[in-house]
């Protein structure tokens, strides 16, 4: 027997629409703003695919996930947690699932779906309750769905992708992760971006002509990078400037040697 997936209208718990703008608000402002405080330069990294990136990883960075070198090492609860966040950031309807008084109930297929979407198949979801960040997502075993409360939640983190680097059957990201309530208002009413916390290297692995995320890795800032960088060719220059001065220093020598020998023979 099918399993009803949509109660439409007629149910008097049919879920409201301003209560899934309220449970969306906090993330849905992630668009808003991050295309708020672009200028041209954003424009132009928006025509790279930017944009796309940001939004992927929205509902990733909003629960500032522990960090793995590889999926198969990731943690499982978060993994699904950030399928949740990824489901309810998509563009589904206010009337898509069935509404208790406890929430929405989210079937497990549609978890596992935006799971593959996310991460791949290399490794497989295991379904249970998340004590997630700001919310618990309660899972019955019986009807096989999730429960996601009505309520906002204010991200940890928004995602600003300022760098990839493309490489065989991979893409690697430079992300900037800037608080989520730290965002201030300009006095001609533009949204203000605060200073990234921190930056994540984040791969993309493709498979099958898609990609998917295969690891989250912490990573210097770009300004730490730089003076590094720079640090590192000062300490070149000075030991090249070294041998020069012992070059000179050894030529000199010759120098007076050879002008002494030549004294003594004359």
């Amino acid at each position: 027997m099918a399993k009803k997936r949509k109660l439409r209208g007629s149910h008097k718990l049919a879920f409201p629409i301003g209560m899934i703008v309220t449970l969306l608000a906090a993330i849905g402002l992630v668009t808003i703003v991050v295309s708020g405080i672009k200028g041209v330069d954003a424009a132009i990294e928006k025509s790279k695919g930017y944009e796309e990136y940001e939004k992927m990883l929205t509902p990733v960075v909003l629960i500032s996930p522990d960090t793995f070198d590889d999926i198969t090492k990731a943690d499982m609860s978060q993994l699904i947690e950030i399928s949740i966040w990824s489901l309810l950031k998509s563009d589904i309807s206010p009337d898509t699932y069935e509404a208790t008084g406890d929430g929405i109930l989210i079937p497990k297929e549609d978890v596992e779906a935006q799971f593959v979407k996310l991460f791949g198949t290399e490794v497989t979801p295991v379904h249970s309750t998340i004590e997630g960040y700001g919310m618990a997502f309660v899972y019955d075993s019986a009807k096989e769905t999730y429960t996601v409360p009505l309520t906002g939640v204010t991200p940890l983190y928004t995602p600003d992708v300022i760098d990839k680097t493309v490489l065989p059957n991979s893409i690697v990201l430079t992300v900037a992760c800037l608080a989520g309530d730290a965002w201030e208002q300009g006095e001609n009413g533009e949204m203000k971006a605060p200073v990234p916390d921190k930056h994540l290297k984040i791969t993309l692995r493709e498979k099958d002509g898609a990609y998917y995320i295969s690891a989250i890795q912490n990573t210097s800032t770009p300004e730490t990078a730089t003076t590094e960088a720079s640090a590192e060719t000062t300490t070149q220059n000075l030991d090249l400037l070294g041998q020069a001065e012992a070059v000179a220093s050894e030529t000199s020598t010759e120098a007076d040697s050879a002008s002494e020998t030549e004294a003594t023979s004359e």
